[in-house]
């Protein structure tokens, strides 16, 4: 296995997954994205046609320089101008669309630029540029009339505008209908278009708009510990005026108008922003709608409805796991290479012949060497992905054992299979088992979470984890160099061990 075959994998699984989720949002909204796409997929064709050797190096520079840049941009460029930095979000929304020509990202810029203009009170300027957007038409045209109508506050326009269903597949559009619903105090139909539009966030490439949608639906309907919760996990990168502005707005629809009237006052005096500054105002002259009973209770658990809370900054033990893991690749280079079979075997490497006679503490050994430094970068970066938010669901001394657990049962069922001569007695190293188990994990964790609550997030969550399990296999299939009697027993351990430790006490 190199890295060539593997960015084969990576760039085909990626591209493909990536096009079918495009599809069943919107072929028309994400028109450039799947023509980037589908010229990778294309391109790999080609390359494994006439050179092999090198078409996932090929397909996977295009890949970075096409898709994962631009991709990444985006997030950075959405992230800026929620925070109001609209120089630094125009500046590099003016390279991306270099990148990727496609789509609204090439009137971005233009877009930022009015908004940078509000920013600065020049309302007539931004208004003239939105104008301008509006008169491109198509889905560019929609984000400029919806971005104007919110700019200058004109709710009830922005209401009547929306009514096509075709439009609130575009996550900013939907965003921005959802709030207008909330400003002009329809929050029932607010909260049963989230229930029948939800998904476009929730698949959008930019997932932190569910969280703002969330956020903003719970001040709606005055759910002022909900908003708090948010705002201290997911949403603790908003700026602290975004943050009090909503802390009001939930306060004033929880019927405590005088403590949201207190914090818009003091906003006032901190706010530089003039489109904020507007809202501000508009909102101390017409507080929203107290939310009571009437709210229909069904639709608000859809909209309230979470994934488990977690963060890489916390999680500790997920870090002391890969440290140890790269101190130990660290070793084994000093020693003598990390490729070397003899330093390996030295070092804990796992053969079952040596096992049977007595060398147990390889079962546990093994799991922290690798061989190369693709084998670490790869395993590594599973636990980077899969371990914060096992480690969050489970606690820290449970994600431990579900991480040891699954390893040695992975390296237990090996040598097991090996001795009964099912499999050949080969060299095994790496935390393959235990990362295995920690998919498996995962996919106990949002089980138990959807057969408690039928939630939709974790239905969607579930079937990501099935996807990549069944991809795993055929990869193991395809691969062999790769150990799938390893990865299997770690899926099942990590199964097992997370759904007794998931047991409430």
């Amino acid at each position: 296995m190199n890295l060539n075959y593997i960015l084969i994998w990576m760039v085909g699984i990626s591209a493909t997954v990536v096009l079918v989720r495009l599809a069943r949002i919107s072929v028309q909204l994400y028109r450039g994205w799947i023509i980037v796409n589908s010229a990778l997929l294309v391109l790999l064709g080609a390359g494994l046609l006439f050179f092999p050797g090198t078409a996932g190096y090929a397909a996977g520079g295009a890949w970075v320089l096409f898709v994962q840049l631009p991709s990444l941009g985006e997030r950075v460029v959405w992230r800026w101008a929620v925070k109001q930095r609209y120089i630094a979000a125009w500046r590099l929304a003016m390279l991306l669309r270099w990148l990727h020509p496609f789509d609204a990202a090439r009137h971005r810029p233009a877009l930022l630029q009015a908004m940078r203009l509000g920013q600065l009170g020049r309302m007539e300027d931004a208004v003239r540029i939105l104008r301008r957007l509006v008169a491109h038409g198509g889905n560019v045209g929609d984000a400029a009339a919806v971005q104007m109508y919110q700019m200058t506050g004109r709710w009830e326009e922005l209401v009547n505008s929306v009514r096509p269903t075709g439009l609130l597949r575009n996550a900013g559009v939907l965003l921005s209908y959802l709030r207008a619903l909330g400003e002009t105090g329809d929050l029932n139909r607010m909260l049963w278009v989230y229930e029948q539009y939800g998904g476009a966030l929730e698949r959008s490439f930019h997932r932190q708009n569910h969280q703002l949608c969330r956020m903003m639906m719970l001040s709606f309907c005055g759910r002022t510990a909900s908003v708090e919760r948010l705002m201290s996990e997911s949403l603790d990168w908003l700026p602290v005026t975004v943050q009090e502005f909503w802390r009001a707005t939930a306060d004033a629809a929880a019927g405590e108008v005088e403590r949201a009237q207190v914090r818009l006052v003091r906003l006032l005096e901190w706010e530089t922003d003039a489109v904020a500054r507007a809202a501000i105002e508009r909102r101390l002259a017409v507080p929203v709608k107290i939310a009571t009973e009437t709210i229909v209770e069904p639709y608000l658990a859809e909209a309230t409805e979470s994934e488990p809370a977690f963060s890489w900054r916390t999680a500790y033990v997920t870090q002391v796991l890969v440290a140890m893991n790269v101190a130990m690749f660290a070793l084994e280079t000093l020693a003598g290479g990390n490729e070397n079979e003899a330093v390996l075997m030295k070092l804990g490497a796992l053969s079952a012949s040596v096992v049977a006679e007595g060398d147990w503490w390889r079962l546990l050994a093994a799991m922290f060497l690798h061989y190369g430094w693709l084998h670490l970068a790869m395993n590594m970066l599973g636990l980077l992905l899969l371990g914060p938010f096992v480690e969050s669901s489970l606690g820290r001394v449970r994600f431990v054992a579900t991480y040891l657990f699954s390893g040695l049962a992975s390296m237990l069922f090996v040598v097991a299979m090996a001795h009964w001569r099912l499999a050949e007695d080969d060299l095994l190293v790496g935390a393959s088992g235990s990362i295995m188990g920690l998919i498996g994990a995962t996919a106990i964790v949002w089980l138990l979470d959807w057969r408690v609550g039928r939630s939709r997030v974790a239905l969607q969550r579930l079937q990501w984890v099935a996807l990549a399990i069944g991809l795993q296999v055929v990869f193991d299939l395809l691969t062999p160099q790769v150990s799938m009697a390893a990865h299997t027993s770690g899926v099942v351990a990590g199964c097992i061990v997370a759904l007794l430790l998931s047991r409430k006490d």
